[in-house]
């Protein structure tokens, strides 16, 4: 009973991993050093730097003349149709460039990018750092049980489960059975209470047509 009790109640095994020892030979060179994660084993990182730089070129527009473009409401002429000033250019046939909003030159910007190269300040321009993981003992804790030698034995767990609702539902269907029966006992006991209601019946009102 109490083996029984041991094994539903110990939900460990032994971590396959380690072999119950909590730790792993750790993959560090000789030196105890590992790669520098920063910089990948190059004794560089980088970063890539962007400058933006503006500057002045003239007008675009196809049509600017010094900042200035054919009026659109009285193209060039200054008048209207009925020979007003034309109230756009008040006259003069010109308007404002729409692009460079009269100066006769635009601004541009110009954006530059490239890598920076400096030296890893992790690893000095080695290449290389102390393995964080084992600091010299060429052992680093299991991944897997966390050094603790055990994992959860998910396979006797599911068993468990299986067993708990089993023991669960079995006494749901003893009772669901149980009441299928009875109710089918006082069927048949109302049923057969009815036909002899029903005889009892036919013969008193058979006596009386007599």
């Amino acid at each position: 009973m109490k083996r029984i009790f041991n094994w539903f109640t110990d939900l460990k095994k032994e971590c396959s991993v380690c072999a119950g020892s909590g730790k792993i030979p750790c993959t560090c060179s000789d030196n105890y050093e590992i790669t520098c994660p920063n910089c990948n084993g190059k004794g560089v990182s980088s970063k890539r730097v962007t400058a933006s730089q503006k500057f002045e070129v003239p007008c675009d527009h196809p049509q600017c003349v010094k900042g200035k473009v054919t009026c659109g409401v009285c193209n060039g002429t200054g008048k209207t149709p009925q020979g007003d000033k034309c109230p756009q250019c008040h006259g003069s046939g010109n308007v404002n460039c729409p692009v460079c909003k009269g100066l006769g030159r635009i601004e541009r910007v110009k954006q530059e990018s490239w890598l920076e190269h400096e030296t890893c300040h992790i690893c000095n321009g080695r290449g290389l750092v102390e393995c964080p993981y084992c600091h010299g003992t060429k052992e680093r804790t299991c991944p897997d049980c966390k050094g603790k030698g055990t994992v959860l034995n998910v396979g006797k767990i599911g068993v468990i489960a299986i067993l708990a609702v089993l023991l669960l539902a079995v006494p749901v269907l003893f009772v669901i059975v149980a009441g299928i029966t009875l109710g089918g006992v006082l069927f048949m006991l109302w049923k057969e209470h009815q036909e002899k209601q029903q005889a009892r019946e036919e013969v008193l009102f058979g006596d009386d047509d007599a």
